[in-house]
């Protein structure tokens, strides 16, 4: 035991002060701080300074400058079309609005030596829209309660509810928040595996095929060595994910007092979220993250030299496509449907798949609990299989192809 821990804090060790860790690491940051700055800069470009609002009509320039003046800088001193024309080229103004009636029917003209931006165009828009509104309803001699009575929609509300003792009961749990951690867990250990995939198969090809091997199994044994270097890549995986959730925890003391935060927990109750990512669906992801750190193993082991490792992961990769994809496009849109159910039991599939069944509470306990036993099932059978396979190729330096060296090393095991 003392070896295997060798071999697994030697490979840990490895990985987390490797440049490409702290890069992996760091990249999401990166990427939110990047989006963000891009969104901040992207707004103060796209920001309308000063604008004017023009019209034949007195009545309605008037009216759509009182409705704009609180989201747009408005020059009320220009009043007509070529003043507001003479301004734009003395660059007094950014632009100009001008607005025309034809037979009750508004049209916007907004003439300016920067595009609006959807925003600003989307503001604009619905200002002339409310206005159009008033004249359409003034036309047909409608009164102010008429209209708004017009306008009324029909709503529609959803209760879920559970039976419980044969008694129909209102479930209680936060939808939304279940929802956001079951894509959360998808979309985490997707790009887990997908990271890592080669990343393992590469630890365990790196150094078959050559004497340092002979070397390493003079002291231990090879499952011992294989066991080791799956443990140390999920230590490496394990480290990464807890940043995040430590990061994530911090972040959120940071921003809690922030409108926007404030709002969305206003809707989404942040006790639902950690009962939901510390529950059943941290499960998942370990063990997912888990089988798939073992069969990129498993590949690797079938290759001789670290070179053929992005092509051991081939398969894995396409089996995390496979397993991923459905899941993600129809897991919000029909959860219920039967390829969803199916996957959920299956290894490699049901990490991706229950989580979304358990998000929309469509899955007993006791389904989750059957799942998470065949996927311990599941992953110990591929972790004695990968070990023996890896007994019988470690010391062979082959051209033959991965199904080949499969085939070889099967019979290998069978002779002994």
């Amino acid at each position: 035991m003392n070896k295997f821990w060798v071999v697994a804090l030697e490979t840990y060790k490895k990985h987390v002060k490797s440049a490409s860790f702290i890069m992996m690491v760091l990249a999401p940051f990166l990427l939110i701080g990047f989006s963000l700055g891009m969104g901040y800069f992207g707004d103060k470009f796209s920001d309308v300074n000063e604008i004017a609002i023009v019209s034949d009509d007195k009545a309605i320039s008037e009216t759509y400058r009182e409705m704009a003046k609180d989201d747009f800088d408005i020059n009320k001193k220009i009043t007509t079309e070529s003043k507001a024309k003479k301004a734009l080229e003395n660059e007094e103004i950014d632009g100009y609005l001008s607005i025309s009636v034809s037979e009750n029917q508004l049209k916007g003209q907004y003439t300016g030596v920067e595009t609006l931006g959807t925003t600003n165009q989307q503001i604009l828009l619905g200002f002339l829209n409310q206005m159009q509104l008033g004249i359409n309803s003034g036309s047909l001699g409608l009164t102010q309660e008429q209209v708004t009575t017009l306008l009324s929609q029909a709503t529609l509300s959803e209760k879920q509810v559970k039976v419980s003792d044969g008694q129909i009961k209102e479930n209680k749990d936060n939808r939304m928040a279940l929802t956001l951690v079951g894509f959360f867990i998808v979309l985490a250990m997707y790009m887990i595996v997908l990271l890592y995939a080669s990343i393992t198969a590469q630890e365990v090809a790196s150094e078959k095929g050559t004497r340092i091997m002979e070397i390493i199994l003079s002291s231990t044994t090879a499952a011992k060595h294989f066991y080791g270097k799956i443990m140390g890549i999920f230590l490496v995986i394990l480290t990464q994910v807890l940043i995040y959730l430590f990061s994530g925890v911090i972040a959120y003391f940071l921003a809690k007092d922030m409108d926007m935060v404030k709002g969305f927990l206003e809707t989404v109750s942040i006790d639902e979220l950690i009962k939901g990512i510390l529950g059943y669906n941290l499960l998942y992801l370990l063990l997912g993250v888990l089988i798939y750190t073992i069969l990129s193993a498993f590949t690797g082991s079938l290759v001789s030299k670290s070179e053929d490792a992005a092509k051991a992961v081939t398969p894995v990769t396409y089996l995390i496509m496979i397993a991923s994809l459905p899941t993600m496009m129809l897991g919000m849109s029909d959860p219920q449907n039967m390829l969803i159910k199916i996957f959920s039991f299956i290894p490699f599939f049901s990490s991706f798949a229950m989580p979304v069944r358990i998000a929309n509470d469509s899955v007993t306990n006791t389904e989750i609990i059957i799942s998470l036993g065949i996927l311990l099932v599941g992953i110990i059978l591929l972790l004695r299989l990968s070990a023996k396979v890896y007994k019988s190729t470690v010391l062979i330096y082959s051209d033959k192809s991965m199904m080949q060296v499969f085939k070889d090393a099967v019979k290998v095991t069978k002779t002994r």
